[in-house]
């Protein structure tokens, strides 16, 4: 039936010494071959009716082989197989039964050989032979002392009631009786219950003695101490208590289950045996001998035929063994992986390669889409970028046209009063000088009113030229020379004035609307300081990026944000009396020299206002730009603003 595992041994049964036959209770002799004597009284029994009343005639009966496999107890040959048969034979005479046996050790080849109609066999060979041969299940025998045909057979662990041994963990090395090696409910489903609990069937004992349906039995091997443990049969215990053979002080059960009104065991239940057909059986064949299994009358006997629809179990329990259609599983090498697991090996690697593609495309599609987003990104940013140079041009432009219209107006309206202060001027040194009463301090006064004059006059000359867009020459000099002569302007009325480092500082600038951007500045930071008890304004020139900075610093009151963002805006100022234009006409003439202001906010208290200048050759290389019309002052402006912004932190206005 089963291939055996491991090539594992056992031991043949010793003789018993001095064999007494008071030791034990009479046992009842073994039949050595229960089949041919069934078929010769079912026979006998045919023939015995045949003679009993003349036959009339009747068409030749078909013959329907039934196999039976040699692994069952000689009490399954006598109280249920030769019933089953009688039956057959009596309800079924279109019938003629051929009974044969096939050799347990190879069951498969034996039916391929013998070609039976039917098979009676266990339920642990049936399921074993529903792919190897096409069994199919018409009835499973059902004990009456079972309620459920999917749960009837089970195995049952004894030992002596005065042994040590308490459960199955406990027997573990010891020597083992079993009653066949291949009988389902005398080994095999013990060895499954062992396989359940993580251990190895095969080498859990450390001798196995196969009674062979032989004497001495299992109870008397166990009974005797040549086994240590022994494996029954399902209600074999209460069959040897029956007839006398044990006595119930005599063993103890290891680890006995609930009987639920049956049998004792140790194990869990599976179904019994089975009466399948086989493809050779027809239709009708099958369907006549179901009809007579099924409503066998069960009087006489303690079993019927019915219907199992539950060998799951008995599936795992071969898987779980290995043995049956799971035998390959013991193969672990790797051609043997593959030849059972080749489907699910293509089946895994096909999933593996399409998970592997999948991802190789996500990914392929994600850095497309990573690359087209940052493209969009730099676009945007790019397309942000020329928007706010757009804004900061047309703000500019507007600036730019907004003070140029405040200048028309103002030099327009300046330059009168202007030429008549001259007039008044030159008329008064005339009268004076005429009637003689021209002093020296009167001269020099009127020197000074000239002066003023002729500075005003071209305050205004300049502010008409811008005014009217007009380009002014530009000429070499020295921003720190400008910063000193404003300076010394001041120094007298504003002593908070410092003066830091100013080196030689050679710029391509108008001197005079410079002059007037450094004025600015320190008349703001003096307006800013008025009144602080530490008043201090710091200006000082350095060099920057190619070019120069001058800085002035004061420690003035800190702005509020709204007021600082709008430093340089036409129409914005934080004096009271000022017009907030200042820093707006600084910007521009700041603009027209190739600079550019910033302004920087310093902590709690102070601002650094910063003019930024290119230095003579980079003010001669924006020259020779204009005089090509490329524009690069303006472009050479607007990076040096980008880059101060970016590098310093500062703002830039």
């Amino acid at each position: 039936m089963h291939q055996k595992r491991g090539g594992k041994c056992t031991t043949p049964l010793p003789l018993l010494p001095e064999w007494d036959p008071g030791i034990l209770p009479p046992m009842p002799s073994p039949i050595s071959n229960p089949l041919r004597l069934i078929t010769a009284l079912s026979l006998s029994w045919a023939a015995s009716a045949s003679f009993s009343a003349p036959a009339p005639t009747q068409p030749e009966p078909q013959k329907v082989t039934i196999a039976l496999v040699d692994t069952f107890s000689p009490d399954f040959y006598i109280h249920t197989y030769s019933p089953t048969l009688d039956h057959l034979i009596e309800t079924l005479p279109q019938f003629r039964f051929n009974i044969i046996e096939i050799d347990r050790r190879d069951v498969a080849r034996g039916i391929a050989r013998e070609k039976p109609d039917f098979l009676v066999t266990s339920g642990s060979t049936f399921v074993e032979l529903i792919d190897a041969a096409g069994a199919h299940q018409i009835a499973t025998r059902q004990p009456s002392e079972s309620s459920d045909v999917s749960r009837t057979l089970a195995s049952t662990f004894i030992v002596r009631a005065n042994s040590r041994y308490r459960n199955l963990e406990s027997v573990r090395g010891l020597r083992a009786a079993v009653l066949d090696l291949t009988s389902f409910d005398g080994w095999l489903i013990a060895e499954g219950e062992i396989a359940k609990r993580g251990a190895d069937p095969e080498k859990y004992f450390s001798e196995m003695l196969e009674t062979q349906y032989g004497i001495p039995d299992v109870a008397s091997l166990v009974k005797l101490g040549i086994a240590d443990v022994g494996v029954l049969g399902t209600c074999e215990y209460e069959e040897l208590l029956r007839n006398g053979t044990i006595s119930r002080r005599d063993f103890r059960i290891l680890e006995e289950k609930p009987s639920d009104g049956g049998c004792v065991r140790s194990t869990d239940r599976y179904p019994d045996a089975v009466f399948s057909s086989l493809p050779n059986a027809t239709s009708e064949m099958v369907r006549q001998i179901t009809v007579a299994l099924l409503s066998m009358p069960t009087k006489s006997v303690e079993f019927k035929w019915t219907v199992c629809n539950d060998f799951v179990p008995t599936f795992e329990l071969l898987r779980t063994l290995k043995i049956g259609p799971f035998v390959a599983l013991r193969d672990t090498s790797l051609a043997a992986l593959w030849e059972r697991y080749r489907t699910e090996i293509l089946l895994a690697l096909a999933f593996g390669l399409a998970v592997l593609f999948h991802v190789i495309t996500i990914n392929l599609l994600v850095r497309r889409r990573t690359r087209e987003l940052s493209e969009s990104l730099a676009q945007t940013k790019r397309f942000f970028m020329e928007a706010r140079d757009a804004r900061e041009k047309l703000l500019r432009l507007e600036r730019a046209s907004i003070v140029s219209q405040l200048s028309a107006m103002f030099a327009h309206e300046i330059k009168q009063p202007i030429l008549n202060i001259a007039l008044y001027a030159g008329s008064m040194r005339l009268l004076l000088r005429k009637s003689g009463t021209l002093t020296p301090k009167a001269e020099s006064i009127l020197d000074a009113v000239q002066g003023e004059i002729d500075r005003s006059s071209d305050i205004v000359e300049h502010v008409r030229g811008y005014a009217r867009h007009q380009e002014r020459d530009r000429v070499p000099c020295d921003l720190s020379d400008i910063v000193r002569q404003s300076a010394a302007m001041m120094t007298k009325e504003h002593p908070e004035l410092k003066l830091g480092a100013l080196p030689q500082s050679p710029i391509l600038a108008d001197p005079f609307e410079i002059q007037f951007i450094v004025e600015n500045f320190l008349r703001n930071a003096f307006s800013a300081v008025k009144g602080s008890p530490d008043a201090a304004v710091l200006a000082e020139v350095r060099p920057f990026r190619g070019g120069w900075r001058l800085d002035v610093l004061d420690n003035g009151p800190k702005l509020s944000v709204e007021a600082f963002r709008k430093l340089g805006t036409a129409g914005t100022t934080t004096k009271a009396e000022g017009l907030g234009f200042g820093l707006a006409i600084a910007r521009a003439i700041a603009e027209r020299n190739g600079g550019h202001l910033e302004f920087r906010q310093l902590g709690e208290r102070g601002l650094l206002v910063s003019l930024i200048l290119p230095g003579i050759d980079v003010a001669a290389d924006d020259e020779a730009a204009a005089e090509d019309g490329s524009g690069g002052r303006e472009s050479s402006t607007t990076d040096r603003t980008d880059r101060t912004d970016e590098e310093d932190g500062r703002h830039a206005y």
